[in-house]
């Protein structure tokens, strides 16, 4: 008997996860919390509930007839209309807390401050949340991480110190803040999903960032319910300003995002990495931008009317460093909808374009890529490449210039059971096979575990030596440690894998027992990697003795 197989859409399953999300948190919502709210609250409440769910409802169905479109309405850009009201929901929930703090002088002292620290964090992340700023640093989730760790811990104490009664509002700011880290720590983090989803055949691509926005969403409208909680108990009976307040802010703060918007050509200073492209048709590449994983994600060109006119575009493809081979690529077309002026450069006019890059399943990890541009123009539906007349950045030819490079990186696995060595820049080798006898002239087998507690940054070559046991003649040979395929420079921290070497011995080697060492030296400098045993006593010499090896003949 034929098995049925299941079948769904993306668009379906992302409904099913924001009913799976909204439905509860309503339920709940209305039938313990609303009852508690002002007549002002409840109001605001649904108003900002009503505001979000049209636009997902308007993000999951609208059928886009231009790229203009298609980015106006998509909840996972950046300026516009979904951001905007994501934007305004998290700063509305700083503003509550500041008007609590303003309208109320009943408060305890420690809940006052409370209230101002919190209010200025939600501002300062509702105004993030519009310009996303963020990816400049690529510590930014460790940042995130520590005010939210402070965040929390701040609550915790002044939560344990408050009235019995406002239990429910931190519970419900604390259920709201976890779903906001969740989509922004663990589900932002996710793969493209092109295959299935649990027993569902997917029909098409899950992009699970559209779930991360469901999770923010969702749980910035829990803390903002929490706030305005907070809000009707310390001012049951507010004046009629600071009703004003509460519902003139939201028109506001989207009017403040409209102002400072990149598209209304505020004034911007480039925060990416910078870069000096300079093509045959007068296109000009500024600055690129990627992700704490080097990932691609947009970059500040330079187009001219006639460029658009003429069909100008771009291709972004991720380049085995060692085989040559696309395993990921992305067209499209070059725009001047979001428009920046760079400060420095006599406001010099970019315009921002999207250079993601979807990365299939199947991709191989721990493969050195790079991330390559190539400009092109539509020539009677032939796509012909533009030549690039000069660069500070390294070409692959005279129409491929390299961004960036990154590895994608392999689960983890059971890693090395022993350590034969820990090497500085937190490298450490585990076990090694090491055959006992090889003939003259023949392939060495050898295999080496490799693990990383750190990300690399400089490139190391791997040595061998092999030193006779009566003559102490030495032969030596040397190799990247995971071969051509991975420097050590994008070795990650959490990195285990291993390389087969096959080392090939001079015909004319000597017979007899030799003593095999092997350790790491700097490629700059030819310095060795001070190494040590997992005692941490320091081998001598930085090399690490492997055993002996009997060569026949």
């Amino acid at each position: 008997m034929d098995s049925i197989e299941l079948a769904a859409s993306p668009k379906t399953l992302n409904y099913f996860f924001g009913s799976l999300l909204y439905i509860p948190a309503c339920l709940i919502v209305f039938r313990l919390l609303f009852p508690r709210l002002t007549a002002d609250a409840k109001r605001l409440a649904l108003l900002t509930l009503v505001a979000q769910v049209a636009v997902i409802v308007v993000s999951l169905e609208a059928k886009p007839n231009s790229a203009m479109e298609e980015w106006l309405w998509d909840i996972d850009k950046e300026w516009n209309i979904p951001s905007a009201i994501a934007s305004t929901l998290v700063a509305l929930i700083g503003f509550s807390a500041l008007l609590t703090f303003w309208a109320s002088r009943v408060i305890p002292r420690r809940q006052r401050l409370w209230l101002v620290a919190i209010g200025l964090v939600f501002m300062i992340l509702g105004l993030e949340e519009f310009l996303d700023t963020k990816y400049a640093n690529l510590d930014w989730p460790l940042y995130y991480a520590a005010v939210g760790i402070v965040l929390v811990g701040a609550t915790i104490a002044v939560a344990r110190r408050s009235p019995r009664r406002q239990g429910r509002w931190y519970l419900c700011l604390f259920f709201g803040m976890a779903l906001m880290a969740i989509g922004v720590f663990l589900i932002d983090e996710l793969p493209l999903n092109c295959g299935a989803f649990a027993f569902l055949k997917l029909d098409g691509c899950l992009n699970y960032q559209t779930v991360e926005e469901l999770l923010e969403l969702i749980g910035s409208w829990l803390a903002l319910v929490a706030m305005l909680g907070f809000l009707s108990d310390a001012v049951p009976n507010p004046k009629p300003v600071y009703r004003c307040c509460l519902f003139a802010f939201p028109a506001l703060w989207l009017l403040l995002m409209a102002l400072v918007s990149p598209i209304s050509s505020f004034r911007f200073s480039l925060q990416a990495q910078p870069a000096a492209v300079e093509f045959e048709s007068g296109a000009r590449l500024y600055g690129y931008e990627a992700d704490r994983k080097g990932r691609p994600i947009a970059g500040y060109f330079y187009f001219s009317e006639d460029m658009i006119a003429a069909k100008t575009g771009f291709s972004i493809h991720l380049v085995d460093q060692v085989s040559g081979d696309s395993i990921a690529s992305q067209n499209r077309w070059a725009s001047r909808e979001q428009a920046f002026f760079l400060s420095g450069k006599s406001y010099l006019r970019v315009y921002y374009q999207l250079l993601r890059v979807l990365i299939p399943p199947d991709a191989p990890a721990n493969r050195a890529l790079w991330v390559v541009l190539t400009l092109w123009r539509n020539d009677d539906e032939s796509f012909a490449p533009i030549k690039i007349l000069s660069s500070d950045q390294r070409l692959l030819s005279d129409t491929q210039v390299v961004l960036g490079e990154l590895v994608l990186r392999a689960e983890s696995e059971s890693g090395p059971t022993d350590t034969v060595a820990i090497f500085d820049q937190a490298l450490r080798l585990g076990t090694v096979d090491l055959p006992e006898r090889a003939n003259a002239g023949a392939l060495l087998p050898i295999t080496f575990r490799w693990s990383a507690e750190a990300d690399g940054a400089e490139d190391f070559t791997q040595f061998l030596h092999f030193v006779h046991d009566e003559s102490r003649a030495q032969w030596g040979y040397d190799q990247r440690p995971l071969g051509a395929r991975l420097p050590t420079r994008l070795w990650y921290s959490g990195l285990e894998d291993s390389e087969a070497w096959a080392v090939p011995l001079p015909a004319d080697l000597a017979r007899g027992t030799y003593n095999v060492y092997t350790g790491l030296y700097r490629i700059r400098d030819q310095e060795r990697l001070p190494a040590s045993d997992a005692d941490g006593k320091p081998y001598l010499d930085a090399r690490v003795p492997l055993g002996d090896l009997i060569i026949e003949g």
